[in-house]
């Protein structure tokens, strides 16, 4: 019983601490819209009393498959609800990027979207973050979030972290797919579940 005590004692004891650990998942190359990049997102509480999360977005782009030269806008949504943000990492410095909230549409940053924060090239001339054929790009946000911090193992679509990317080409055209993803796919959590429910079957019958 003692043994039984500490096991359990130590698990919970885990679990509290992961819930304040970083978090992070990635999607691709294969996803609906993910034209061979590989996209990764991670989030960290970073106070114990207001709910600020240090969100970062990192895309892997060797493996890309589309036309594009660049990226322009990306951006992410860990919670329904922001009531502040801050850009404080961007490739090539924050200074070349400003914060918009809202998620991307085909035009660019939207300025609509619940709980998304972008980032936008904000000079004039075409640019943004140029496409490297290894090595990845990374993007941070420190946000500040109203409601509660989605999961990535939610089995509600709508509660998952999402994110968006716009490639464009030298003119800073949209080309490709915008990438509009959530991180995981909810076809990947069914799967996962399809898997566990199998393996709990093989147990139960090597049990008999």
């Amino acid at each position: 019983m003692l043994k039984l005590f500490r096991t359990v004692f130590f698990v919970c004891a885990g679990l509290l601490m992961g819930a304040t650990q970083a978090k992070a998942e990635s999607i691709g190359p294969d996803c609906n819209t993910c034209q061979g990049s590989i996209y990764s997102l991670d989030f960290t509480k970073v106070d114990g009393t207001f709910d600020t999360y240090l969100a970062t977005l990192t895309i892997d782009t060797s493996g890309y498959t589309g036309d594009g030269v660049r990226i322009d806008e990306v951006a992410v949504k860990i919670s329904s609800g922001v009531d502040d943000a801050e850009l404080t990492t961007a490739p090539g410095g924050v200074q070349y990027w400003k914060l918009v909230s809202g998620g991307v549409s085909a035009g660019g940053c939207s300025g609509s979207g619940s709980g998304f924060e972008c980032s936008d090239w904000k000079l004039s001339s075409p640019g943004g973050a140029f496409i490297p054929s290894n090595g990845p790009l990374v993007w941070q946000f420190t946000i500040n979030i109203s409601g509660p911090v989605f999961d990535f193992a939610s089995t509600n679509p709508d509660l998952l972290p999402s994110i968006k990317v716009r490639y464009v080409d030298e003119n800073g055209n949209k080309v490709g797919d915008l990438v509009s993803e959530k991180v995981p796919e909810p076809t990947t959590l069914t799967l996962l579940g399809v898997g566990m429910s199998l393996a709990a079957i093989r147990r139960r019958r090597a049990q008999r």
